[in-house]
Protein backbone atom coordinates (compact mmCIF):
# COMPACT_ATOMS: atom_id res chain seq x y z
CA UNK A 1 0.00 0.00 0.00
CA UNK A 2 3.01 2.31 -0.23
CA UNK A 3 1.66 3.71 -3.52
CA UNK A 4 -1.29 5.16 -1.57
CA UNK A 5 1.01 7.78 -0.04
CA UNK A 6 2.12 9.01 -3.46
CA UNK A 7 -1.49 9.03 -4.68
CA UNK A 8 -2.56 11.03 -1.64
CA UNK A 9 0.09 13.73 -1.92
CA UNK A 10 -0.22 13.70 -5.69
CA UNK A 11 -3.95 14.42 -5.39
CA UNK A 12 -3.23 17.37 -3.09
CA UNK A 13 -0.74 18.77 -5.61
CA UNK A 14 -3.23 18.16 -8.42
CA UNK A 15 -5.98 19.99 -6.52
CA UNK A 16 -3.76 23.03 -5.93
CA UNK A 17 -2.55 23.25 -9.53
CA UNK A 18 -5.99 22.60 -11.07
CA UNK A 19 -7.68 25.18 -8.84
CA UNK A 20 -5.08 27.83 -9.72
CA UNK A 21 -5.34 27.04 -13.46
CA UNK A 22 -9.13 27.27 -13.40
CA UNK A 23 -9.02 30.55 -11.50
CA UNK A 24 -6.55 32.02 -14.01
CA UNK A 25 -8.75 30.86 -16.90
CA UNK A 26 -11.75 32.47 -15.27
CA UNK A 27 -9.94 35.75 -14.64
CA UNK A 28 -8.83 35.86 -18.29
CA UNK A 29 -12.22 34.86 -19.69
CA UNK A 30 -13.79 37.31 -22.17
CA UNK A 31 -15.97 39.93 -20.56
CA UNK A 32 -19.16 38.64 -22.19
CA UNK A 33 -18.67 35.17 -20.66
CA UNK A 34 -18.73 36.33 -17.04
CA UNK A 35 -21.77 35.96 -14.85
CA UNK A 36 -23.96 38.87 -13.89
CA UNK A 37 -24.75 37.58 -10.45
CA UNK A 38 -27.04 39.81 -8.42
CA UNK A 39 -29.18 38.77 -5.49
CA UNK A 40 -30.62 42.23 -4.97
CA UNK A 41 -31.49 45.24 -7.12
CA UNK A 42 -28.62 46.09 -9.43
CA UNK A 43 -27.02 49.51 -9.69
CA UNK A 44 -27.42 49.08 -13.46
CA UNK A 45 -31.15 49.73 -13.02
CA UNK A 46 -30.42 53.37 -12.15
CA UNK A 47 -30.05 56.12 -14.73
CA UNK A 48 -26.40 57.11 -15.29
CA UNK A 49 -25.36 54.60 -12.65
CA UNK A 50 -21.66 55.23 -13.29
CA UNK A 51 -21.95 58.77 -11.88
CA UNK A 52 -23.41 57.56 -8.57
CA UNK A 53 -21.49 56.47 -5.53
CA UNK A 54 -21.14 52.71 -5.15
CA UNK A 55 -22.39 51.81 -1.68
CA UNK A 56 -20.99 48.27 -1.93
CA UNK A 57 -17.56 48.59 -0.34
CA UNK A 58 -15.07 45.73 -0.55
CA UNK A 59 -15.66 44.92 3.12
CA UNK A 60 -19.43 44.78 2.63
CA UNK A 61 -19.07 42.53 -0.42
CA UNK A 62 -16.73 40.11 1.37
CA UNK A 63 -19.06 40.02 4.38
CA UNK A 64 -22.02 39.25 2.09
CA UNK A 65 -20.10 36.49 0.30
CA UNK A 66 -19.00 34.83 3.56
CA UNK A 67 -22.50 34.90 5.03
CA UNK A 68 -24.06 33.60 1.82
CA UNK A 69 -21.64 30.66 1.70
CA UNK A 70 -21.68 29.77 5.39
CA UNK A 71 -25.43 30.16 5.89
CA UNK A 72 -26.64 29.15 2.39
CA UNK A 73 -28.91 32.20 2.38
CA UNK A 74 -30.10 31.73 -1.21
CA UNK A 75 -31.70 28.40 -0.30
CA UNK A 76 -33.24 29.94 2.83
CA UNK A 77 -35.05 32.48 0.65
CA UNK A 78 -36.06 30.13 -2.17
CA UNK A 79 -36.50 26.63 -0.70
CA UNK A 80 -36.84 26.68 3.07
CA UNK A 81 -37.49 22.92 3.50
CA UNK A 82 -34.39 22.00 1.53
CA UNK A 83 -32.38 24.67 3.40
CA UNK A 84 -32.86 22.85 6.72
CA UNK A 85 -31.27 19.69 5.30
CA UNK A 86 -28.52 21.69 3.63
CA UNK A 87 -27.66 23.51 6.88
CA UNK A 88 -27.56 20.25 8.85
CA UNK A 89 -25.06 18.90 6.32
CA UNK A 90 -22.94 22.07 6.32
CA UNK A 91 -22.92 22.41 10.11
CA UNK A 92 -21.58 18.87 10.29
CA UNK A 93 -19.05 19.74 7.57
CA UNK A 94 -17.84 22.79 9.49
CA UNK A 95 -17.56 20.70 12.66
CA UNK A 96 -15.55 18.05 10.80
CA UNK A 97 -13.17 20.65 9.31
CA UNK A 98 -12.61 22.14 12.76
CA UNK A 99 -12.18 18.61 14.15
CA UNK A 100 -9.33 17.91 11.73
CA UNK A 101 -7.67 21.21 12.65
CA UNK A 102 -8.04 20.44 16.37
CA UNK A 103 -6.73 16.90 15.84
CA UNK A 104 -3.58 18.21 14.15
CA UNK A 105 -3.01 20.76 16.91
CA UNK A 106 -3.57 18.19 19.66
CA UNK A 107 -1.28 15.69 17.93
CA UNK A 108 1.57 18.21 17.87
CA UNK A 109 0.97 19.90 21.23
CA UNK A 110 0.03 17.17 23.71
CA UNK A 111 2.16 14.48 25.28
CA UNK A 112 2.04 11.05 23.68
CA UNK A 113 0.05 9.44 26.50
CA UNK A 114 -2.48 12.25 26.92
CA UNK A 115 -6.04 10.99 26.36
CA UNK A 116 -8.16 13.74 24.72
CA UNK A 117 -11.40 11.72 24.72
CA UNK A 118 -13.37 14.72 23.49
CA UNK A 119 -11.62 14.34 20.13
CA UNK A 120 -13.36 11.01 19.51
CA UNK A 121 -16.77 12.32 20.67
CA UNK A 122 -16.39 15.47 18.56
CA UNK A 123 -15.50 13.48 15.44
CA UNK A 124 -18.42 11.07 15.85
CA UNK A 125 -20.91 13.91 16.37
CA UNK A 126 -19.65 15.75 13.27
CA UNK A 127 -19.82 12.54 11.21
CA UNK A 128 -23.35 11.78 12.41
CA UNK A 129 -24.59 15.31 11.61
CA UNK A 130 -23.08 15.23 8.10
CA UNK A 131 -24.54 11.76 7.44
CA UNK A 132 -28.03 12.81 8.53
CA UNK A 133 -27.88 15.95 6.39
CA UNK A 134 -26.35 14.11 3.42
CA UNK A 135 -28.96 11.32 3.47
CA UNK A 136 -31.71 13.90 3.78
CA UNK A 137 -30.38 15.86 0.78
CA UNK A 138 -30.03 12.67 -1.28
CA UNK A 139 -33.57 11.50 -0.47
CA UNK A 140 -35.03 14.98 -1.07
CA UNK A 141 -33.41 15.23 -4.50
CA UNK A 142 -34.68 11.75 -5.42
CA UNK A 143 -38.31 12.16 -4.34
CA UNK A 144 -38.79 15.82 -5.32
CA UNK A 145 -39.69 15.86 -9.06
CA UNK A 146 -38.70 19.52 -9.51
CA UNK A 147 -35.25 19.04 -7.99
CA UNK A 148 -34.76 15.69 -9.72
CA UNK A 149 -35.11 17.37 -13.12
CA UNK A 150 -32.01 19.50 -12.53
CA UNK A 151 -29.54 16.83 -11.41
CA UNK A 152 -27.85 14.16 -13.58
CA UNK A 153 -27.51 10.63 -12.27
CA UNK A 154 -23.81 11.15 -11.55
CA UNK A 155 -24.82 13.75 -8.98
CA UNK A 156 -26.47 11.08 -6.84
CA UNK A 157 -23.31 8.97 -6.98
CA UNK A 158 -21.45 11.90 -5.47
CA UNK A 159 -23.66 11.84 -2.37
CA UNK A 160 -23.32 8.08 -2.05
CA UNK A 161 -19.55 8.57 -2.26
CA UNK A 162 -19.72 11.24 0.47
CA UNK A 163 -21.55 8.88 2.81
CA UNK A 164 -19.07 6.09 1.96
CA UNK A 165 -16.13 8.37 2.80
CA UNK A 166 -17.71 9.24 6.15
CA UNK A 167 -18.38 5.57 6.89
CA UNK A 168 -14.74 4.76 6.11
CA UNK A 169 -13.51 7.46 8.48
CA UNK A 170 -15.85 6.28 11.24
CA UNK A 171 -14.71 2.67 10.79
CA UNK A 172 -11.04 3.69 10.92
CA UNK A 173 -11.47 5.68 14.16
CA UNK A 174 -13.86 3.36 15.96
CA UNK A 175 -12.58 -0.07 14.94
CA UNK A 176 -9.03 0.25 13.59
CA UNK A 177 -7.95 2.62 16.39
CA UNK A 178 -10.51 0.92 18.69
CA UNK A 179 -12.02 4.28 19.64
CA UNK A 180 -8.80 5.24 21.41
CA UNK A 181 -7.94 8.94 21.26
CA UNK A 182 -4.38 8.11 22.33
CA UNK A 183 -3.81 5.77 19.37
CA UNK A 184 -5.44 8.18 16.94
CA UNK A 185 -3.40 11.16 18.16
CA UNK A 186 -0.19 9.11 18.11
CA UNK A 187 -0.87 8.02 14.52
CA UNK A 188 -1.59 11.60 13.37
CA UNK A 189 1.54 12.83 15.18
CA UNK A 190 3.67 10.32 13.28
CA UNK A 191 2.09 11.41 9.98
CA UNK A 192 2.62 15.12 10.68
CA UNK A 193 6.25 14.48 11.57
CA UNK A 194 6.73 12.66 8.24
CA UNK A 195 7.68 9.36 9.78
CA UNK A 196 8.52 7.53 6.53
CA UNK A 197 8.34 4.13 8.20
CA UNK A 198 4.61 4.60 8.62
CA UNK A 199 4.07 6.66 5.47
CA UNK A 200 5.62 4.14 3.09
CA UNK A 201 3.88 1.18 4.71
CA UNK A 202 0.50 2.49 5.93
CA UNK A 203 -2.13 0.13 7.40
CA UNK A 204 -4.94 -1.06 5.13
CA UNK A 205 -7.86 0.79 6.74
CA UNK A 206 -6.25 4.27 6.83
CA UNK A 207 -4.98 3.63 3.30
CA UNK A 208 -8.49 3.05 1.98
CA UNK A 209 -9.69 6.22 3.68
CA UNK A 210 -6.80 8.14 2.10
CA UNK A 211 -7.83 6.83 -1.33
CA UNK A 212 -11.35 8.17 -0.80
CA UNK A 213 -9.94 11.56 0.16
CA UNK A 214 -7.60 11.53 -2.84
CA UNK A 215 -10.54 10.98 -5.16
CA UNK A 216 -12.26 14.00 -3.63
CA UNK A 217 -9.19 16.18 -4.07
CA UNK A 218 -9.13 15.30 -7.79
CA UNK A 219 -12.88 15.90 -8.18
CA UNK A 220 -13.20 19.22 -6.31
CA UNK A 221 -11.53 21.57 -8.87
CA UNK A 222 -14.21 20.56 -11.41
CA UNK A 223 -17.15 20.52 -9.01
CA UNK A 224 -19.92 23.10 -8.72
CA UNK A 225 -18.60 23.90 -5.24
CA UNK A 226 -15.38 25.46 -6.53
CA UNK A 227 -17.24 27.12 -9.41
CA UNK A 228 -19.44 28.79 -6.80
CA UNK A 229 -16.39 30.41 -5.22
CA UNK A 230 -15.22 31.60 -8.66
CA UNK A 231 -18.64 33.10 -9.28
CA UNK A 232 -18.47 35.00 -6.02
CA UNK A 233 -15.00 36.18 -7.03
CA UNK A 234 -16.78 38.13 -9.77
CA UNK A 235 -19.07 39.75 -7.21
CA UNK A 236 -16.06 41.08 -5.29
CA UNK A 237 -13.66 41.94 -8.10
CA UNK A 238 -15.56 43.10 -11.19
CA UNK A 239 -18.96 44.24 -10.03
CA UNK A 240 -20.16 47.73 -11.06
CA UNK A 241 -17.15 48.68 -13.21
CA UNK A 242 -18.05 51.40 -15.77
CA UNK A 243 -16.70 51.17 -19.32
CA UNK A 244 -15.09 54.60 -19.69
CA UNK A 245 -12.78 55.84 -22.43
CA UNK A 246 -9.18 54.78 -22.00
CA UNK A 247 -9.96 52.21 -19.31
CA UNK A 248 -8.63 48.69 -19.23
CA UNK A 249 -12.19 47.40 -19.64
CA UNK A 250 -12.60 49.41 -22.88
CA UNK A 251 -9.37 47.96 -24.28
CA UNK A 252 -10.53 44.41 -23.54
CA UNK A 253 -13.92 45.04 -25.13
CA UNK A 254 -12.35 46.62 -28.25
CA UNK A 255 -10.06 43.62 -28.58
CA UNK A 256 -13.10 41.33 -28.57
CA UNK A 257 -14.99 43.54 -31.04
CA UNK A 258 -12.08 43.26 -33.50
CA UNK A 259 -12.28 39.47 -33.57
CA UNK A 260 -13.70 37.90 -36.73
CA UNK A 261 -17.04 36.07 -36.72
CA UNK A 262 -16.43 32.38 -37.48
CA UNK A 263 -20.05 31.28 -38.00
CA UNK A 264 -23.09 32.48 -39.93
CA UNK A 265 -26.85 32.78 -39.54
CA UNK A 266 -29.63 35.05 -40.78
CA UNK A 267 -28.50 37.76 -38.38
CA UNK A 268 -24.73 37.12 -38.54
CA UNK A 269 -22.29 37.39 -41.45
CA UNK A 270 -19.12 35.32 -41.54
CA UNK A 271 -15.89 37.27 -42.03
CA UNK A 272 -17.03 40.48 -40.40
CA UNK A 273 -15.77 41.63 -37.04
CA UNK A 274 -18.04 41.62 -34.04
CA UNK A 275 -17.80 45.41 -34.04
CA UNK A 276 -19.21 45.52 -37.56
CA UNK A 277 -21.96 43.10 -36.61
CA UNK A 278 -22.86 45.19 -33.57
CA UNK A 279 -22.88 48.40 -35.64
CA UNK A 280 -25.61 47.26 -38.05
CA UNK A 281 -27.74 44.40 -39.28
CA UNK A 282 -26.70 42.26 -42.29
CA UNK A 283 -27.82 43.53 -45.68
CA UNK A 284 -30.02 40.52 -46.48
CA UNK A 285 -32.13 41.22 -43.38
CA UNK A 286 -32.80 44.77 -44.61
CA UNK A 287 -33.74 43.72 -48.17
CA UNK A 288 -37.30 42.52 -47.35
CA UNK A 289 -38.02 45.91 -45.82
CA UNK A 290 -36.80 47.65 -49.03
CA UNK A 291 -39.05 45.44 -51.16
CA UNK A 292 -42.02 46.25 -48.95
CA UNK A 293 -41.43 49.98 -49.50
CA UNK A 294 -41.30 49.48 -53.32
CA UNK A 295 -44.54 47.56 -53.31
Amino acid sequence: MSSVVFIFYGSMAFFTIAAVVMLIRYVRAPVHLRWEFYQESSIYEKTEWWTQKNEWSLYRKIKKVVLDILLQRDYYRRNRKFWYLLMIFHIGLYLLILWHAALFIVALALEAETDPTYIIVWGHIATAVITIGGLGILIKRIIDPEMRAYYPRTHYLKWVFIIGTLAGGFYAVQFFFEGSAVELVRYVNEQLQFNFTHKLDPPLVPSLHMLFISAWMIYLPFSHTLKLFFRYFHEIRWDHVPNVRGSGLEKRINKLLNRRVSWADTHIQTGKTWGEVAAGMPEEMNEPKKEEKKS
